[in-house]
């Protein structure tokens, strides 16, 4: 028990230096670095504005009413390219740094966990930008809605981080995870609500797309940022046991396979 406390304090002293050294890597060699961390998120969002809500004018029919398709789409994509873009960066973190795991005793899992949260810092900036912005247009904001948003985020960040953790030692004896996970990121996407509401799916496809985690991770953000009401009960309950069994899986399968990663990197 001691041991696994003592790790555990050993993590969090190293994990923020990694994570400033990754961000800054990130952009370096970029004119204005770090900057570019608020900036593209920032051009992120007036793009999607300006096409969607001043050129396009598209709105979306949802069981409470008419809703701007712009906001729609951001309260649900950009959680999800937080979401895939950690994954991703995760699953490869472990090859990426086979040099410095050679040579240095390192706690390995730190890795992946950098790579994850370096990821919803970029993202979070945008996901910020926004709730702020659709918060002032409406007016109206709730304590109940903040907690709702950060207990999402928090949830999706340990089944990043889960998944991260599974994906990135599975990599280093399986390199074809890596363009297994772009295909299906894809497909993930597609079956999910980020484009499109659920009422917009047929009966004969709804079982499937309810199936996909995604799905239950977009309608909760649409739940609190768009309709300020709390996400839906079984879709939360889905999703917080995914994510346990992703945590789990993912420190088991982690724990289990580092051992060889040395002599198979």
């Amino acid at each position: 028990m001691n041991g696994t406390i003592e790790k555990i304090k050993k993590l969090y002293k190293l994990l923020p230096p990694l994570l400033a050294r990754d961000i800054k890597e990130r952009y370096a060699g970029s004119l204005i670095g770090v900057f570019w961390t608020i900036l593209q998120p920032a051009l992120f969002v007036s793009l999607y504005w300006i096409v969607f809500s001043q050129i396009m004018k598209i709105r979306v029919q949802t069981d409470t009413g008419d809703v701007p398709f712009f906001a729609f789409l951001l309260s649900g994509i950009l959680p999800w390219f937080a979401f895939q873009e950690g994954i991703t960066r995760g699953a490869s973190s472990i090859l990426e740094k086979r040099q410095l795991i050679k040579k240095v005793i390192f706690p390995l899992e730190l890795f992946p966990l950098s790579s994850v949260l370096s990821s919803f810092i970029h993202y979070g900036i945008g996901m910020i930008i926004f709730i702020s912005a659709y918060f002032f247009w409406k007016g109206d904001v709730s304590l109940f809605q903040i907690f709702c948003i950060v207990f999402l985020i928090v949830l999706q960040i340990f089944l990043a981080s889960g998944i991260s953790l599974l994906f990135s030692a599975l990599s280093v004896y399986l390199r074809d995870i890596i363009q297994i996970l772009g295909v299906a990121f894809q497909v993930l996407f597609y079956i999910s609500t980020i484009l499109y509401p659920l009422t917009a799916v047929p009966g004969s496809l709804k079982i499937l797309v309810q199936l996909n985690p995604v799905t239950a991770m977009a309608e909760a953000y649409h739940s609190a940022i768009l309709y300020n009401r709390a996400p839906e009960l079984y879709g939360m309950i889905y999703l917080v046991s995914f994510t346990l069994l992703a945590a789990a899986s993912g420190i088991w399968v982690f724990r289990k396979l580092k051992k060889g990663f040395a002599d198979v990197l």
